[in-house]
């Protein structure tokens, strides 16, 4: 009911920003899955660990070869883009997620970004697989359909928001060992 709940949020938030325009909206921000290449591309280089490159080269050479395919072809839009377990709000223990905040990333991007970042969000918990994020994706399509390009996009985009997560976090643990926030949530972020 959570991962549904997550997956309607989203599109909720989708439907809202839809026509939400801003001259700050089209800056470049590392979490921008357009730009998953470029930050991948960055970042790889300085990983020290030689298991941890293959593994990204790979998944992501794998991800970016589906995506070329239908990149050209997505809708854009304003979007949250981060709506992920540490973005939404209950009421109480117990209840489902009602709420989303931290609105300070909005940019433009591929619409179906919002769903992939929630669906990253789901994929990092233990236990979770491809099928756990199947509420989230038909509660999202219930309220926002995507078209064909964006479910061919969807899984590769999912894997672009892990490898970015997972560089990302090892440089900032890497330039301070003290960051508790980054370095607890390597372990879950390397499995999305």
């Amino acid at each position: 009911a959570v991962v549904e709940r997550m997956g309607e949020l989203s599109a909720r938030v989708s439907a809202a920003l839809a026509d939400f325009t801003h001259p700050a909206s089209g800056r470049i921000l590392q979490w921008d899955l357009r730009y998953a290449s470029r930050v991948v591309d960055t970042l790889l280089p300085g990983e020290p660990d030689a298991d941890v490159r293959s593994f990204v080269e790979r998944a992501v050479g794998d991800a970016l070869a589906t995506l070329d395919t239908v990149s050209s072809d997505l809708p854009m839009q304003a979007g949250h883009f981060d709506i992920t377990d540490d973005n939404i709000l209950r009421p109480a223990p117990g209840h489902l997620p009602d709420a989303v905040i931290d609105f300070g990333d909005v940019a433009e991007s591929w619409r179906v970004g919002e769903l992939a970042v929630t669906l990253s969000s789901v994929m990092h918990h233990d236990g979770a697989d491809v099928t756990s994020a199947l509420p989230a994706i038909r509660a999202f399509h219930a309220r926002r359909p995507l078209d064909e390009n964006e479910i061919v996009a969807l899984w590769p985009l999912v894997v672009l928001r892990g490898a970015v997560l997972v560089l990302s976090g090892r440089a900032q643990v890497r330039l301070d060992e003290d960051n508790d926030y980054a370095s607890t949530a390597l372990e879950r972020e390397f499995r999305v």
